[in-house]
């Protein structure tokens, strides 16, 4: 424990990581995987109408469509920390380790309206308010050096919120590298490397999705360990089949570079800054539409369209009526987006950490000023919405039997900040907030990255 802080230390072969994973945290793992595969479970089944023990069946029927597509290094890490948690005495085994790496996205795809069929064919080359992040660098910020800040947004089922832990993780082959993970989990959505490297992920659907293929903490960790420029992170994107639809958020500190790669398990697409603008900003839906922002290419909005409900996206203001229509459930606080810019734009030219660690927390709706309290929550899917998000508490679950467990149990959860960093790639620092919910209410704590990795 650092800081109040969990910290996770790995180093090696990909089978010796993981064990070393396993057997350091196999309590903590034998604790959140019946705990959050329940939750997710109970998550599925209100998204597809099922029962409780259906939606857990739907579950391991994704976890055999996904499993043929984890790399082998990854297999063996899992197999790994199945091995490690088995010789501290765990009944549980590989199969759920391999099902719990596969549970965001899972929930993903059966999270939101009209869920595709899991078992479609990846192509290689009413989910609720997600993740956000931002970058600014050069004439954006206060020493012209890279800064980058992500809030993962994510339900506090059971075990979520309890299981947080930060993974330092020196690989035998390719960059050392830092994410935030849950027991048991290689990696969940992103990080930041020590070649300078920073990349975030945030959920955007798609019709164009499916289980099989890479999941967003196989791709993370594949980008974390092997980039050294954001054309790398492009060409993994491209050449690995992928799963949901996600925007991903690459930073290069070494070159003051960033770039929103839009994919789904079909397309993908790649966002530049605005000429002239050294800042980007993303958040749950695509800005990848022909003469937005200056982009130019494919429209991944086509197909975002049918799943967000959104009537009329013949023109780039059509477009931004049906984001904008706070009376449309399906679409994902589209106002976050708004207000990035606004803070961007406010702060441009003196953004440090200390700013960024303010637009992280910000609550404030841009349409209407409004500044909301930490747990006031938005009046509904697109309305209010804030980059500091606290969501309506719903029921997911009455007495339902808890996964390879005896424990029986309802609960009920909201969607907040699961965790919130602030990050200068460059010189490996970066500030991290995972000891609240929303986690920016507890306070940010400074780390480095190259002397985490100098104690493996």
């Amino acid at each position: 424990m650092n800081k109040g802080i969990k910290v996770l230390h790995l180093s090696g072969k990909p089978y010796e990581r993981g064990y070393q994973h396993g057997f350091l945290l196999a309590k903590e793992i034998s604790e959140v995987i019946p705990d959050s595969i329940t939750g997710a479970a109970a998550v599925i089944a209100l998204a597809l109408g099922c029962s409780h023990s259906e939606a857990i069946e739907v579950m391991m029927k994704g976890k055999r469509s996904a499993e043929g597509y984890v790399p082998p290094e990854f297999k063996e890490e899992m197999r790994g920390i199945a091995d490690g948690i088995a010789a501290q005495g765990s009944t549980l085994d590989y199969d759920d380790i391999v099902l719990w790496n596969t549970m965001y996205d899972q929930w993903c795809f059966y999270a939101h309206p009209d869920p595709a069929e899991p078992d479609r064919h990846s192509v290689r080359h009413a989910y609720p308010p997600g993740c956000s992040s931002f970058s600014a660098w050069g004439k954006a910020t206060v020493n012209g050096k890279m800064i980058f800040g992500k809030n993962m947004d994510n339900l506090n089922i059971p075990g979520a919120k309890e299981h947080r832990i930060l993974a330092i993780v020196k690989p035998d082959r390719g960059y050392g590298h830092a994410f935030i993970t849950h027991p048991g989990m290689i990696a969940i959505d992103g990080g930041i490397s020590e070649n300078g490297i920073e990349m975030m992920t945030q959920y955007s659907a798609s019709v164009n999705e499916t289980l099989k293929g890479c999941g967003i903490g196989i791709l993370s960790r594949l980008i974390l360990t092997n980039t050294d420029v954001i054309e790398d992170a492009i060409n993994i994107l491209t050449v690995y089949p992928r799963c949901t639809g996600i925007n991903y958020h690459v930073g290069d500190a070494k070159a003051g570079r960033a770039a929103v790669i839009e994919a789904s398990a079909s397309q993908v697409a790649v966002r530049y800054p605005e000429a002239g603008k050294d800042a980007m900003w993303t958040s749950n839906h695509c800005n990848c539409y022909p003469g937005w922002k200056g982009y130019e290419g494919h429209s991944m909005v086509i197909d975002q369209a049918p799943v967000y409900k959104m009537p009329d996206i013949s023109t780039i203001e059509k477009w931004q009526e049906s984001l904008a229509d706070k009376d449309n459930p399906n679409v994902c606080g589209s106002a976050r987006f708004v207000r990035y810019g606004q803070l961007l734009e406010e702060h441009y030219g003196k953004i440090d950490e200390k700013i960024a660690q303010q637009i992280l927390s910000d609550r404030v709706d841009p349409y209407t000023g409004k500044v909301r309290d930490w747990e006031e929550s938005h009046p509904s899917m697109n309305d209010g919405v804030t980059i500091c998000m606290y969501s309506p508490i719903v029921k997911y679950a009455d007495n339902v039997k808890f996964y390879k467990s005896e424990k029986k149990g309802s609960f009920s959860a909201c969607f907040s900040n699961l965790w919130s960093m602030v990050a200068a790639v460059d010189s490996g620092e970066f500030w991290l907030a995972m000891k609240d919910f929303p986690a920016q209410r507890g306070g940010y704590e400074y780390f480095n990255l190259k002397e985490e990795l100098a104690r493996l």
